[in-house]
This record gives structure tokens, C-alpha cells and sequence, in this order.
């Protein structure tokens, strides 16, 4: 239910029957106590017996109010968001990360995609992405970098491909180098096309990437190999 969270001056009670002073008049044009009506201890106990109020209570609420409060209420009414900026809806830029990028500068689309690399950093983020949880194969490729002091790299990190209008998230980036590490489970064998049109983009951006299927990390993890020849050392 809308509210109007500036509080009024009046002298009348809180419609719900508490008997405390109203200070508020909320979008159903009733006069409370509190800025919601579920605040308000008398409408609680309403809400848990069942009982409801009439849309007559709320005519006859409103009809018996001061003038001065009615003004208050329509203080919007002929205003527009043309003549007057504060009826009209804030502009929000940014929370959509996908087609909000369109129209923007390439500066403001790297700090966005920046600012996105760094929110998807965050385990909780990443849930409704499905990228909440490291597969076996990143965890214990990282586990690797560590024990071979290999720095200089960064996972889950996020590109905005403008011109497919599409988000890629690498596994692992060398930025020095160039290189990215992607480390393809089995459900990458259903997305071989997808695959290729992602490699080539990151190609045009001077990326060499190097995809590992499951079979041969494992192959190069438990046979001693390791991945050092793929990394440059």
C-alpha cells in the first residue's frame, strides 16, 4: 500500500481505532498513527481476528478530514512530471548490467563492468547465476596456482560483448599475458557452437584462450603433468 511518508499536522485520531493522534494519511487517503498501517498495535489486531474494513469507511474517513488536510494530500493534483520534477519517477541507471550498457560510453562500460566483475565476487551475488559454487575443477586449479606461486591472475571475472549484447564470465585471466583458462565441464559438450563464437570474440580483444576439458585436466592433474607448459613456465 502506498504511504506519505511526510508526517502532517492535525488533531484528529488514527482511523484504526487506537486512539493515538494521526500523523500520517497513507494512498488509501486513511489517517494513522505510523507511517504503515501494519504498525499501527489496533489494525494488528484487526489483521490477526479477520476483521476488515469497508471501502464506505474509507469514503467517509476522507470526507470528514479538515480541508487543509485534503491539500495536503492533493498537492500532486495537475502537476506533471514535464512541469514539475518531483512527481515524476527517478531515473535508474546500471541495475539492469545486460541491455542498460547500450548508449553508454566505452568508459562508463568498463567501470560497469568492473563494478559487475567485483558484485559477482561476492559467493551470495552469483546464486541465481548458477555460478555460486566453484566446480571441483577451479577450486582445484586454483589450489595448483597457489602451490606453484603462480600470481597474477584473477577468476570470475566479467566482459560485455557489445556488439551480441552478451556477458561472458572467464574462469581464469592472465591479464599480462592475455591469457584466459576456461575449464569446460561436461555440459560444454552441448555448447561447442556457443564456445567457438565467445573464443573468436575474445580473440578480436587480443585473448589467447585456452579451453581444458574435463578428461584432460584430470588426465594432466593426477598424472603428475600439471599445466605449468600452458602457462608459460
Amino acid at each position: 500500500m502506498k504511504r506519505i511518508s511526510d508526517p502532517i499536522q492535525t488533531t484528529e485520531l488514527c482511523y484504526y481505532g487506537c486512539g493515538q493522534e494521526a500523523n500520517f494519511i497513507n494512498g488509501s487517503k486513511n489517517l494513522m498513527c505510523c507511517k504503515s498501517s501494519n504498525s499501527c498495535p489496533e489494525n494488528r489486531n484487526k489483521n490477526r481476528a479477520g476483521v476488515k474494513n469497508s471501502g464506505r469507511d474509507y469514503i467517509n474517513t476522507y470526507n470528514n478530514l479538515p480541508q487543509e488536510t485534503k491539500d495536503k494530500m492533493s498537492w500532486t493534483r495537475g502537476l506533471t512530471k514535464e512541469t514539475d520534477a518531483r512527481v515524476g519517477r527517478p531515473k535508474r541507471i546500471g541495475i539492469r548490467w545486460g541491455s542498460s550498457l547500450t548508449g553508454h560510453t566505452d568508459e562508463t562500460k568498463k567501470k560497469l563492468s568492473v563494478l559487475r566483475t567485483n558484485w559477482l565476487k561476492v559467493p551470495e551475488n552469483r546464486k541465481n547465476l548458477g555460478r555460486h559454487k566453484k566446480s571441483w575443477m577451479e577450486q582445484t586449479f586454483e589450489i595448483y596456482l597457489t602451490e606453484n606461486n603462480i600470481e597474477g591472475y584473477e577468476s570470475e571475472i566479467h566482459f560485455w560483448n557489445d556488439e551480441l549484447r552478451k556477458n561472458y564470465y572467464v574462469d581464469f585471466v592472465f591479464e599480462d599475458k592475455k591469457l584466459i583458462i576456461e575449464l569446460d565441464g561436461n555440459q560444454h559438450r552441448n555448447t561447442v557452437e556457443q564456445d567457438t563464437i565467445r573464443d573468436n570474440w575474445f580473440k578480436t580483444k587480443s585473448y589467447t584462450v585456452i579451453r581444458l576439458t574435463h578428461e584432460e585436466f584430470k588426465k594432466r592433474y593426477f598424472s603428475g603433468q600439471g599445466f605449468l607448459d600452458i602457462l608459460g613456465r
